[in-house]
């Protein structure tokens, strides 16, 4: 696995009534109120939806854990 893995947000890359699915930050287990713009695997595999503010935790995260 990359030690980075972003993409631009879609649909199509989650469950139907999951946070991800409708569009909810959900990185680290987040109640997040601002809409997902990325898709971040954990390290886990799971794909997350990440806000605009999430998605620098999840680059340090990465870069201080690894995979």
């Amino acid at each position: 696995m990359d030690l980075l893995q972003i993409k631009f947000w879609e649909a199509g890359d989650y469950r139907p009534g999951t946070k991800g699915h409708e569009r909810r930050c959900s990185w680290g287990g987040s109640s997040c109120p601002s809409p997902a713009e990325l898709t971040v695997t954990d390290r886990a595999g799971a794909d997350n939806g990440a806000c605009a503010v999430h998605v620098v935790h999840y680059i340090r995260d990465r870069l201080r854990h690894g995979r």
